[in-house]
Order: structure tokens, then sequence, then C-alpha cells
């Protein structure tokens, strides 16, 4: 999906047409003209006003278990709704793996938090970086 991204504004950047802009820069030794498109300006803001409203960002989940017995996972998840009915529990599938992912934390200092609880129950538990729900 992020591939897709930057093409598109590759793509965009390539064939924008707008009114541009040309600065002279004075150096030294030689005399630069920028070109600057203002659809280019306008396309960096519309990116990052669609970066603001996506509905998944950087932050950090408890890992739980990983294992490649699929009926394992799923009653653990189980057992993590039961525990912390506040969390959101994630199944990931990666072949031949299934992962159980615990919570949405905005901060490492969040999911320290209830890495603590979530150790008496699982010993191997521990905190990864991953995409979560912002919203």
């Amino acid at each position: 999906m992020r591939l897709k991204s930057v093409f598109v504004i590759i793509s965009v950047l390539l064939f924008a047409i707008g009114h541009a802009q040309d600065s002279t820069i004075v150096s030294p030794n030689q005399f630069l003209t920028v070109h600057e498109n203002n659809a280019v300006n306008e396309l960096v803001t519309k990116y990052a006003e669609y970066n603001r409203k996506r509905d998944f960002g950087e932050g950090y989940r408890i890992q739980i278990s990983y294992t490649d017995v699929r009926d394992e996972v799923y009653k653990s998840k189980g057992d993590m709704y039961a525990q912390f009915p506040e969390l959101s529990s994630y199944v990931e599938y990666e072949q031949p793996y299934y992962k159980l992912r615990l919570g949405d934390f905005k901060t490492r200092l969040e999911a320290t938090y209830y890495l603590q609880q979530v150790i008496i129950l699982y010993p191997g538990a521990f905190i990864v970086k991953d995409k979560i729900k912002t919203l």
C-alpha cells in the first residue's frame, strides 16, 4: 500500500500541471534557478492531511504467543478477552506461525504497564513495535 502511495505521488509530481514559481539562489561561484510547482506544494499538503486521518499509526503491542497451532492461539485470545476485556487482541498469521498480540499502545510506557500484568499469565510475553489502531 505504501509503495502504491509513493508511486502515485511520484506520478503526480512528474505530470503536475500548475503555475511554477522561479527562485534564483546565488552561491559564491554559480547561479541556481529553482522551479517550484504549486501543484507539488498542494500535493504535499494533501499527503500530510491524509496521514493525519489514517486509522493506523506506529505504536506498540504485547506479543503473547507465537505458535503453529491455530486452536492454541485462539484459546489464548479468548483467555486474553477474559483477563483484559478493555484491550483488543489480534491474531496475525505469518506462515506457518500464528502470533497473538494484545493492545494498541501509543507509547512504550503504556505497553510496559500492561506487560507487568500479562507476564504473570504468559511469562514469555514481550513488547513489539507494530501498526496500531489510532481511532
